[in-house]
């Protein structure tokens, strides 16, 4: 079987591709990773100017990439995922008809993101990191494609341990991510002591706030979940009290608690599946609660320390990129 995933031009995704690349050839797959973030700086120069006669050519760009790459791999199954130039309806047709297995990871919020509806019925499998409301949208449309598939952590790039100790002052409480309405409005309305924010948007939103004006590489981020006594993993949500009830698993849940770190994070529908909400992962409900236990776990350092390694063990033995390569090729083949 040869593998093609086609990789993000932008975003989060474009790391995960490149895990799940990896993921593969560890199975003994051969896998090629058609790595589009070197489109990155060209892409945000059109998008910010709102230029629909460059954007248009750029995007005929990346298709004409795309099936240069396919016709010269000659894969079997095709992954894409979010920010991917997987997304032309003639293309995608083009490829089934030649016998090609498409496959999509949706690793976002199928509630903030629609697009998913445009290119959900194109696909063999379509994975997803919410379940079973989304599954019977895609019922609606007459669609039986829908399969839970959560995020994961990469063990094979970095391992906890594997960073250089730092050599500024250890954060006491940290955040990584970008600044949705919700998570400005919790940072901006709670004084948190030795709190520490980093992420791309986030000049002048916060005084808290120590890089905010890049995206975080994935050595710093790494650096600082292993080095941060608590991280905050407040899930994103356009809504300004954010939604305390939301239902899919964010990577840096796994990405955290694979590295060893210790966080707290906002209750999620799904989170049980995945964690001992007791012995592993502790959430919080609210804003207030979220303090009581910053307060807390600063006091219990063994409580810390214990809670975080039982979640590296649960994420090694579950939750790595291998694991969700192996239910892919459990679907897909």
């Amino acid at each position: 079987m040869r593998i093609l995933i086609v990789g993000a031009i932008n975003g989060a995704t474009v790391d995960i591709g490149s895990s799940l690349a990896h993921a593969f050839a560890s199975l003994s797959k051969e896998c090629h990773f058609l790595d589009f973030s070197e489109y990155q700086q060209e892409f945000r120069i059109l998008d910010s100017v709102r230029n629909d006669v460059g954007m248009h050519g750029f995007l005929i760009k990346l298709q004409t990439r795309l099936i240069e790459e396919v016709l010269l791999f000659k894969p079997s199954l095709i992954i894409g995922l979010p920010q991917s130039p997987l997304n032309n309806a003639e293309v995608l047709d083009a490829f089934r008809k030649s016998g090609i297995r498409l496959n999509y990871w949706f690793l976002e919020d199928y509630k903030v993101f629609p697009y998913w509806r445009d290119i959900a019925p194109k696909f063999d499998h379509f994975f997803t990191i919410q379940k079973s409301r989304i599954f019977q949208e895609l019922r609606n449309m007459g669609c039986e494609n829908g399969y839970y598939l959560p995020a994961a952590f990469d063990d094979l790039s970095v391992s906890a341990g594997d960073n250089e100790p730092m050599s500024r002052a250890k954060p006491l409480v940290s955040f990584v991510g970008a600044p949705y309405r919700n998570r400005v409005n919790i940072f901006n309305t709670i004084q948190i002591s030795g709190l520490e924010i980093y992420g791309e948007g986030w000049d002048g939103l916060n005084s808290a706030v120590k890089i905010g004006d890049r995206r975080i590489t994935p050595d710093e981020r790494s650096d600082i979940y292993i080095n941060s006594t608590i991280n905050l993993n407040l899930h994103s949500s356009t809504q300004v009290d954010g939604d305390w009830s939301g239902d899919f698993v964010n990577p840096r849940t796994f990405e955290i608690a694979g590295l060893g770190g210790f966080q707290l994070t906002d209750a999620r529908e799904l989170m049980p599946l995945h964690f001992d909400l007791k012995n592993e992962m502790p959430v919080f409900e609210s804003a207030n609660d979220m303090l009581d236990a910053i307060q807390y776990y600063l006091a219990h350092e063994s409580e810390r320390n214990e809670l975080a390694a039982n979640a590296r063990a649960r994420v090694l033995k579950e939750h790595t990129y291998r694991h969700r390569a192996m239910e892919i090729l459990s679907l897909a083949t």
